[in-house]
């Protein structure tokens, strides 16, 4: 019994002072000026960014100097299809942030997505909490029928658009995503392409339930935002370039 009350009230003061354990930055930007290849954005203790997922043997991230939204070089991802095999992943992922319960997240970025082919279910950005085992709970921005929209790896509904808007191919595009976290149905989350409002919903649950953070990673808060093609379609192979980003709390 009294094991169980020293772990309860160690328990606790992790909880009290989750904020100071867990603490990270809250603003990261970018545009890949300084960089000549992959391995010059992955340098020790998260100074830039954290590390890559690249689940295909010919998947890959380049530093492209021909082709920018702006200045001279942006990054390049390239992606097979998903199969049988799993999910074909290309991302380049920056962890160890913080945006806590309460606070708005803005997540800004110039995408150029190559090609008219069919896309189904691409994942373009994650923005979610890092986690030692299996995949962490968020939310992603997804491409279906050609059009963005928000869904959720957790039990919660995909956010769709009121008007359905198609994502421009072969051009540069900006994308805003714009979150206010809660656990409860006060979130709320925005969502604009080249300046257009195409998501506003209201009354939503933002971050998952509070199960035990330290085995699920649910603390109230994101830590962790996934760039690239974060998960393939079945469809086809892709060629994605992303430019400026952004990642920042609001208020």
């Amino acid at each position: 019994m009294k094991y169980l009350y020293l772990i309860l009230l160690g328990f606790i003061a992790i909880t009290c002072n989750k904020e100071k354990i867990y603490d990270g930055p809250n603003y990261m930007e970018d545009d890949f000026e300084n960089y000549s290849a992959l391995e010059d954005l992955l340098i020790p203790d998260d100074e830039l960014w954290s590390f890559t997922q690249l689940t295909r043997e010919g998947n890959a991230i380049a530093v492209d100097s021909s082709f920018a939204h702006s200045g001279n070089k942006s990054l390049l991802f390239t992606a097979a299809k998903s199969d049988n095999e799993g999910a074909s992943k290309t991302s380049l992922a920056k962890q160890n942030m913080a945006f806590w319960k309460g606070e708005t997240v803005r997540i800004s970025a110039w995408y150029y997505l190559e090609g008219n082919q069919k896309l189904d279910w691409i994942f373009l950005l994650d923005l979610e909490e890092q986690t030692a085992i299996g995949a962490g709970p968020g939310m992603r921005l997804a491409l279906v029928d050609n059009q963005l929209r928000v869904e959720h790896k957790f039990n919660e509904k995909d956010i769709t658009q009121t008007t359905a808007i198609d994502f421009p191919r072969d051009e540069w595009v900006e994308i805003v995503w714009e979150v206010k976290l809660n656990r409860k149905k006060k979130g709320t989350v925005k969502l604009w392409q080249n300046g257009e409002l195409i998501i506003d919903s209201k009354e939503n649950n933002t971050l998952p339930k509070d199960l035990l953070y330290f085995q699920q990673g649910t603390k109230g808060m994101y830590s962790s935002c996934e760039i690239g093609i974060t998960a393939n379609s079945s469809d086809n192979a892709a060629r994605l370039w992303i430019d400026d980003i952004k990642f920042e709390k609001v208020d």
